[in-house]
């Protein structure tokens, strides 16, 4: 395993937290004041809404994560007790504004929910200008103010005085997706000033440059290796680019680059349902969001992007056969500071069939409660190798160093690789990773082989001392092997305890075996589909590994399989 924190680090940091937060303290509360520049109307592409959504909170009510409330068709939210605090971030950043749009009296009501904002909030509140919040806030009414006329001025006074305050907590972003929308921010504000050149808009491209530069990889990854991640940058840089686009004015290569090398990254990484493979922190999302998105920069959007086999910098594999898709983590943990939502999972693995999600991870969820952030981030949530009870990799679990850095990766799983072959047979994929190896002297490796029909996938997880190694222990080291199912899976494990029957949607139906064993069905939950945990079902093997294995014996060698039961209707 690789140590990747220490407690100089958190010093490091949190020195220069108190430093910044002196600064800020000696600062005015609010934003200074000056005229508002003259901006211009333009009329960019919006991004996808939900109709339905947008009617409910047109009539006032409004609904996220499992929670409500009801203001009435002529009350709003920003003066009553709201039902949490996920739900007034979710408030507060807007996000919502593209559901309203999509109804047809959603304009007007957009606009007279950012003045009630504006007059609720005219004061200091640490909250809602929380540097993170005020920059997804802002990327929404760039977008929303670019649409909808504001005859009476007023809310361009106020956007204004909002983006006074995002330029100067610009130093105080967050790593990542926070960074991101800042400067997108920045650059949407300044394209839409009658008068140029703009220092918003410079200083917005070059600062947008410099986070694409950091966090789109060379094969279209998001550097948080976060699936889900991928998807929101897009949607970031296409409303950016679109805004250019119709001020006439021309954006980076840095920004077209990026946008061309996402959108076969988001194809290679989605489901035969639609929706996003749910590794470190992703959640589906919407598929339909997706599609509008991914025909975002279409030279013909009848035409989907085509997937990649392998993304070499995301560190992915997608093993697609037939109407079958099987997506595999072959990668370490994302680097410092972008850890704060991975997950110590290496080598985990999901499988889509044409009826929808089959093997799964059981993912996070943006609206989902707090309490079940760190347990998803365990190995043992994922379709994965545990060995001993404990993940190949520690987080960051309370005290200074975590309050210092957050709930960062404190160990890594160490070297994670692959190696591909693709013959007409089929494909096949061996990959390893070394995060037990500190601990027990032992590798994991997994190998994986998908048929040329996609209907046959084995798989072999192995245990070993590598050549040349001394063992640590000659005592048998407790595993658990763990199949996660989506919900919509049901599991009927056969008497000899050795296979099971796997039953999709009531229709199709799948056949796994194993020689490990015996075979035990467990209760599993799943968060990436939506706030709600939803209650499924997993299968796991326990065994006893030698600590001296070859992973050629019984005791430190897995096989097991899937195959689709032909003409099976359940």
């Amino acid at each position: 395993m690789t140590r990747r924190i220490t407690l100089a680090d958190a010093v490091r940091v949190r020195a220069a937290q108190t430093v910044s937060n002196a600064i800020t303290a000696l600062r005015p509360a609010r934003p200074s004041g000056g005229r508002a520049p003259e901006l211009i109307a333009l009329s960019p592409a919006l991004p996808h809404g939900h109709r339905e959504r947008g009617a409910a909170i047109l009539s006032g009510r409004w609904v996220y994560a499992g929670q409500t409330l009801d203001v009435g068709a002529h009350g709003h939210p920003f003066s009553v007790t709201l039902p949490s605090e996920r739900f007034a971030a979710w408030l507060h950043g807007f996000s919502w504004l593209p559901d309203l749009l999509s109804v047809s009296d959603g304009p007007a009501k957009a606009v007279e929910l950012c003045r009630h904002w504006s007059d609720a909030f005219s004061g200091p509140n640490s909250f809602v200008h929380a540097p993170d919040l005020l920059a997804e806030r802002m990327l929404n009414w760039g977008w929303v103010l670019s649409a909808v006329p504001d005859s009476s001025g007023q809310m361009s006074d106020r956007y204004a005085g909002q983006m006074r305050f995002l330029r100067r907590s610009l130093p105080r972003l967050s790593p990542g997706l926070a960074a991101l929308r800042g400067q997108a921010a920045m650059v949407i504000y300044g394209a839409r000033q009658a008068e140029r050149p703009d220092a918003y808009l410079a200083r917005g491209l070059d600062g947008l440059d410099e986070e694409i530069n950091l966090q789109i990889l060379a094969d279209g990854g998001h550097i948080s290796r976060s699936p889900w991640a991928a998807v929101e940058a897009l949607s970031c840089l296409l409303g950016t680019d679109a805004v250019l686009q119709v001020a006439g004015l021309a954006g980076s290569r840095a920004l077209d680059r990026a946008i061309d090398r996402l959108i076969p990254m988001i194809a290679t990484l989605r489901h035969t349902d639609g929706g996003m493979a749910v590794f470190h922190g992703g959640h589906e999302g919407d598929p339909a969001r997706i599609d509008a998105l991914m025909r975002g920069r279409a030279a013909s959007p009848s035409l989907p992007a085509q997937p990649f086999a392998y993304g070499p910098n995301s560190g992915y594999h997608r093993l697609e056969a037939g109407s079958n898709v099987v997506i595999v983590d072959a990668h370490g943990v994302p680097p410092r500071p972008h850890d704060l939502d991975a997950h110590l999972g290496p080598l985990a693995m999901e499988i889509s069939t044409t009826e929808g999600r089959l093997l799964v991870n059981c993912g996070w969820h943006p609206g989902a409660a707090p309490s079940w952030r760190r347990p998803v981030r365990s190995s043992d949530a994922h379709s994965a190798l545990t060995l001993a009870g404990r993940s190949p990799g520690t987080i960051l679990d309370g005290g200074f160093m975590e309050d210092a850095l957050g709930a960062a990766i404190a160990v890594g799983p160490g070297d994670v690789r692959a190696r591909r072959k693709e013959q007409s047979t089929g494909i096949w994929l061996e990959t390893a990773h070394d995060g037990y190896k500190d601990a027990h002297g032992l590798v994991h490796r997994r190998r994986l082989f998908v048929g040329e029909d996609g209907d046959d996938i084995r798989g072999e997880d192995s245990l070993f001392v590598p050549a040349g190694d001394t063992p640590i222990t000659r005592d048998s080291v407790p595993y658990a092997l763990r199949f996660h199912f989506h919900p919509d899976v049901r599991v009927s494990l056969a008497q000899d305890l050795s296979s099971a029957l796997l039953v999709q949607k009531g229709r199709a139906g799948w056949r796994f075996r194993t020689d490990g064993g015996p075979l035990a069905v467990e209760p599993s939950v799943y968060l990436a589909g939506s706030a709600r945990p939803v209650r499924s079902q997993q299968l796991v093997i326990l065994g006893q590994a030698l600590g001296d294995g070859d992973g050629q014996g019984r005791d430190n060698r897995i096989r097991w399989s899937f195959r689709r039961l032909k003409g099976r209707s359940a």
